[in-house]
């Protein structure tokens, strides 16, 4: 059974940024001098309360839509699958991811080097290195990470998919193209021996530009005709 994972996290956070919010006036209270501590306890009170205010946010935006979908609102699909499906598209996704993580973490491998080389030209010090290599650690963590989170999420996920004008939801994964600057820029079909696979492209706005996404939605056996349709009215709209 499909849920709001969103609207749960927004209802937890409501709650936390209540309680970071009367921590800003806590040390006052209670007399704690600012010197000893309370200038630093209210400020970092304020500072969570406001990251709460951006996840809340972010995320009753992405509940509402969540609950559009899940009323049956623009509704194109709803398919289950065969534990055997499911089994093979969770492999598949993993492997996909894999390689598309390892191929953006060489092309920045590559970039750093390049990068490194000119700076140490340029500047001479040695320390242009140790901040190269940092920033690779700090790429290859998400990197060697995010593949394994998400097979883990769809392995552990009900054995259904839901497709939606807004965005599709597969097992436990969301993904939503609509509100907040997110678009859909593509949507094909992948075919293999023994599995079919829509493949959702979209964007979202960044602070370094706009990320492209992937969301993959496995065809079950005898829909393969169905996918198509869906396809050609993806692509029929101004994406």
């Amino acid at each position: 059974m499909i849920t709001n994972t969103p609207r749960r996290i927004v209802n937890v956070w409501y709650i936390l940024t209540q309680v970071f919010l009367i921590g800003i006036f806590v040390p006052s209270w209670i007399g704690m001098d600012g010197m000893d501590g309370g200038f630093g306890l209210s400020f970092l009170a304020g500072f969570m309360a406001l990251l709460g205010i951006i996840i809340i946010f972010v995320y009753r935006s992405r509940a509402k839509q969540l609950d559009k979908i899940l009323s049956g609102e623009g509704q194109i699909a709803s398919w289950r699958y065969s534990p055997e499906e499911w089994k093979r598209f969770v492999v598949a996704d993993f492997e996909a991811e894999k390689k598309l993580k390892r191929n953006l973490f060489l092309m920045v491998c590559v970039i750093s080097v390049i990068i490194g080389i000119v700076l140490m030209l340029v500047v001479q010090n040695p320390i242009v290195i140790i901040i190269i290599a940092g920033l690779l650690v700090v790429v290859a963590i998400p990197a060697f990470w995010a593949p394994r989170y998400r097979f883990r999420k769809l392995e552990h996920s009900e054995a259904e998919s839901l497709i939606s004008e807004r965005g599709v939801i597969v097992g436990k994964m969301f993904h939503l193209w609509t509100g907040l600057g997110a678009r859909l820029d593509a949507v094909t079909l992948e075919n293999s021996s023994d599995l079919s696979i829509l493949v959702f492209q979209y964007s979202i706005p960044t602070r370094n530009g706009r990320q492209d996404e992937i969301a993959r939605v496995p065809i079950p056996y005898g829909k393969l005709s169905e996918a198509n349709w869906i396809v050609n009215h993806f692509n029929t709209l101004p994406l």
